[in-house]
């Protein structure tokens, strides 16, 4: 899905009921440093005009899938250290050629990313190192990406049923010049659905549901003003597996309506539905 993602490694687990009965467990970031993870990340979007000066564009569809490793160096300031190398990357994009894209995206392939995670799972620090002829914009969708599968974790222990909630970024990547500061952030909320202890490992399944501000957004784009209203949320999941420290896999999926009021679009605005889906999977050594 905000995907979240590297994430938990130490559950104590605590012989006490959940929020549904059975143990509770205390959420901690502290993977043991040396550890590599190889994940794949994938994310599928499909942006439609229902309305407005653009509606003839029909529906637009946009695929990307990045293999990425990361490698826990340990303890740095503020936090624990992960390094990410991204390996190599696959995008589809309307209207563009497959050759052109191919060339564009070779250049990230070795793209080098330093993230800090603070002790509850949230990157408190992240760094993408610069490389020549690398385009910005795929640089942040990378970036945003990964850290839209990071999750963090509650302050006290939880069980089966018990829930919190996390403020994230408003999934509004494709919409140049947005101020979200006065609407606020999207809403996480995350609840233990199952904890599955099975010998010395112990797994953990979070649903995770996001909802959006009421409040309007505000736009600004080609030397015109406006707001954007979102409807809709994302849902979605997360397993981790405690003896790998690792996500082994996740799902954040939903749709989205933006109504955008601007002289732009005229003056009953412009629908836009966007519908995503971004996965991420821990794959064999």
């Amino acid at each position: 899905m905000n995907q979240r993602h590297a994430v938990v490694v130490s559950l104590a687990v605590a012989a006490c009921g959940g929020g549904g009965g059975g143990p509770k467990v205390a959420l901690r970031f502290h993977p043991p440093a040396g550890a590599v993870y190889h994940y794949a990340l994938e994310q599928r979007t499909q942006v439609g005009i229902e309305s407005g000066p653009l509606a003839a564009m029909g529906k637009q569809r946009l695929f990307m899938r990045v293999h990425f490793t990361q490698t826990v160096k340990g303890p740095g300031e503020g936090g624990t250290e992960v390094d990410v190398v991204f390996e190599s990357m696959e995008m589809e994009i309307p209207g563009v050629s497959p050759d052109v894209i191919a060339r564009e995206i070779a250049k990230l392939n070795g793209l080098r990313s330093t993230l800090v995670y603070d002790e509850t799972g949230k990157i408190v620090r992240s760094h993408f190192e610069p490389t020549p002829g690398t385009p910005p914009d795929l640089t942040r969708q990378m970036s945003s990406g990964v850290q839209a599968m990071t999750f963090g974790f509650p302050d006290h222990p939880v069980g089966k049923g018990d829930s919190w909630t996390i403020t994230t970024q408003l999934p509004l990547p494709q919409v140049p010049g947005t101020n979200a500061s006065q609407a606020g952030p999207a809403i996480s909320t995350l609840t233990v659905r199952e904890i599955r202890i099975t010998g010395a490992d112990t797994a953990v399944v979070v649903d995770i549901k996001t909802a959006f501000p009421s409040g309007p957004i505000h736009i600004s784009s080609g030397g015109q003003s406006g707001t954007i209203k979102l409807e809709g949320d994302l849902a979605g999941h997360q397993q981790f597996s405690i003896s790998r420290g690792a996500i082994l896999d996740g799902t954040i999926k939903g749709s989205t309506k933006m109504h955008l009021a601007s002289a732009l679009f005229g003056a009953k605005g412009m629908d836009m539905v966007t519908d995503t889906e971004s996965s991420i999977f821990l794959l064999p050594d």
